[in-house]
């Protein structure tokens, strides 16, 4: 088996930067860059497609952590490893259940965008229509 040569935590730190950057690249000033309907209808594409990956993510780490607990290989500042590893399992379970409905409404919000055009002012540079 090949060694492992990336951090999983670098690509949860990527998605974390990909949204900032995003919020950064979007925000309110003059033009948009969500001008038209078509690139909001594919924003909410990429949305919906990235909180349904979530819940198999939070179950994998979940899964991690427990298979550290039973093969004894956790310590606690306080109380006790079984205490923080279930209160993890739970919130994880918690945010699975969030994510699984957070996909729900973007594609919900994925097909109510499609429908829609455009009609105003058309920028001939812009190839997003």
């Amino acid at each position: 088996m090949p060694a492992r040569t990336t951090d999983p935590v670098q690509h949860a730190n990527k998605a974390a930067e990909a949204v900032r950057a995003f919020n950064r690249a979007t925000l309110r000033r003059g033009n948009s860059p969500l001008a038209y309907p078509g690139t909001i209808y594919r924003t909410l594409a990429a949305f919906a497609t990235l909180a349904h990956r979530l819940p198999q993510a939070f179950d994998q780490t979940g899964t991690a952590l427990a298979d550290l607990h039973q093969a004894g290989h956790l310590t606690a500042d306080h109380g006790t490893p079984t205490q923080h590893t279930d209160a993890v399992s739970v919130a994880l379970r918690e945010a699975e259940q969030h994510a699984t409905a957070m996909t729900a409404a973007l594609e919900r919000a994925h097909s109510a965008a499609n429908p829609l055009g455009y009609c105003g002012p058309i920028d001939d540079t812009d190839d997003d229509l």
